[in-house]
């Protein structure tokens, strides 16, 4: 779990920086907004939690509950990446990166505590050690 909790960081890395460049972003087939302030807050934040998630793959038993919780957001992601990508105009990029972040969000939610024998209900709230 460690590894792919290290590997999901990079790919949050590399995708903030991709979305900084807007040849990379349409060759994706993603539509960005008009105002560059939204692309590049989107960015920043989807770098940062990539950092964060390499950092809690150091100490995972520590930091479980940061990945916990990323994994909720992964989920709310998927609902409006696939809303704004399949049935908005955002493109079918944002789309498929919604369903990647379905899948991850979902090991995240199911695998971690297997894999640190524990509950969700611990990982939520911080009672893992």
């Amino acid at each position: 779990m460690k590894k792919f909790v290290f590997w999901t960081g990079i790919y949050n890395v590399v995708a903030g920086i991709s979305f900084l460049f807007p040849g990379i972003a349409s060759l994706l087939g993603v539509k960005l907004p008009e105002s560059n302030f939204w692309v590049w807050f989107a960015a920043a934040a989807v770098i940062y939690l990539g950092i964060a998630l390499v950092l809690c793959s150091r100490n995972l038993a520590a930091r479980a509950s940061l990945v916990y919780w990323e994994g909720i957001l992964r989920v709310a992601a998927f609902f409006l990446f696939g809303g704004f990508g399949f049935l908005g105009d955002l493109g079918i990029g944002i789309g498929v990166l919604g369903i990647v972040d379905l899948l991850i969000g979902l090991v995240y939610l199911i695998g971690l505590p297997k894999a640190l024998n524990t509950t969700a209900a611990n990982l939520l709230l911080d009672r893992v050690a």
